[in-house]
């Protein structure tokens, strides 16, 4: 899979992620493990083939941490402020 594939899936795993861990529908077939299982994945396939954005990376790093942290937590606002910070780079265009 491309780098520009991999940030799609990304973003898209982001946009899940806005849920907190009880809000996920129980119809759906993406949970709140499986989702941040494929968030740290994906970032850790994306994040060394990144060579212009390494600012962001940095950024991303952080958010995510504070993200699993809060909704660790169950702070859910923290939790999705950080995931949506990062979905606010445009993160499909990272290089």
């Amino acid at each position: 899979m491309s780098l520009i594939e991999k940030l799609r899936d990304f973003a898209g795993a982001l946009t899940s992620a806005t849920f907190a861990p009880d809000d996920y529908p129980s119809w759906g077939y993406v949970t709140y493990e499986s989702n941040m299982a494929d968030l740290k994945d994906l970032w850790a396939e994306i994040r060394p083939k990144l060579k212009k954005d390494l600012d962001k990376s940095e950024f991303i790093d952080s958010k995510l941490q504070e993200a699993f942290a809060a909704f660790g937590a169950k702070d859910k606002e923290t939790g999705q402020d950080a995931i949506l910070a990062i979905y606010n780079l445009d993160v499909k265009t990272l290089r």
